[in-house]
């Protein structure tokens, strides 16, 4: 048999993850077996092994896949200046693309809603930390800081902006029917920040 191209393996684990999102969405991540995971990607368990220690290596490389868009976003971020404005614009950004991001919606749906695992989590709260460090890095630049309410230090200020997005995630994916959430972002981000500086 002919060995796959690099092209060809790449496609195949793009395939298995592909897969995998809908059956931890159809059955959680706990009751999925790699065998169904296989079958629905139409490859061999041993295949699935080839590209995957587990379910869990499953799950993580399908948040680094989501989560790989959203550094390219803190990056164009980054280049637009550090400003509160490009802050906001960024959980924008971050919001409506969980509303029009199937695969988006589908990965941080199975990571809050369908994983019964700490492991997939505790991956998210390392790729959290990242983000709080970015954003705590903003808010700590002299014209910004002075800008917070009294006080509130860069760190707290960044932690309380991204347990309201946490939030906001977590819920909403609960019920993704109740808001119009791509609609509303601009509002909601506001408010946050309001909570957050001064007059």
């Amino acid at each position: 048999m002919a060995r796959k191209t690099k092209a060809e393996a790449e496609a195949t684990r793009e395939a298995i993850m592909d897969c995998a999102e809908q059956v931890f969405m159809d059955k959680g991540v706990a009751r999925a077996s790699l065998e169904e995971i296989a079958r629905a990607a139409g490859v061999t368990r041993g295949a699935v092994y080839w590209h995957f220690r587990n379910k869990q290596d499953i799950l993580h490389a399908m948040l680094e896949r989501v989560r790989a868009p959203l550094g390219e976003m803190i990056d164009d971020a980054s280049r637009g200046g550090h400003s509160v404005e490009n802050l906001k614009e960024l959980c924008v950004v971050a919001l409506r693309k969980l509303a029009e991001d199937a695969r988006y919606f589908r990965v941080y749906y199975i990571l809050f809603h369908r994983n019964e695992s700490d492991q997939a989590l505790n991956k998210h709260r390392e790729l959290a930390d990242e983000g709080l460090a970015f954003v705590s890095s903003i808010f700590s630049i002299p014209e910004i800081r002075k800008q917070l309410r009294p006080g509130l230090t860069p760190e707290q200020a960044a932690y309380l902006l991204h347990t309201q997005m946490l939030g906001l995630f977590f819920d909403w994916l609960a019920t993704p029917e109740r808001w119009r959430l791509a609609e509303i972002a601009p509002v909601l981000v506001d408010s946050f920040f309001k909570g957050l500086l001064q007059d």
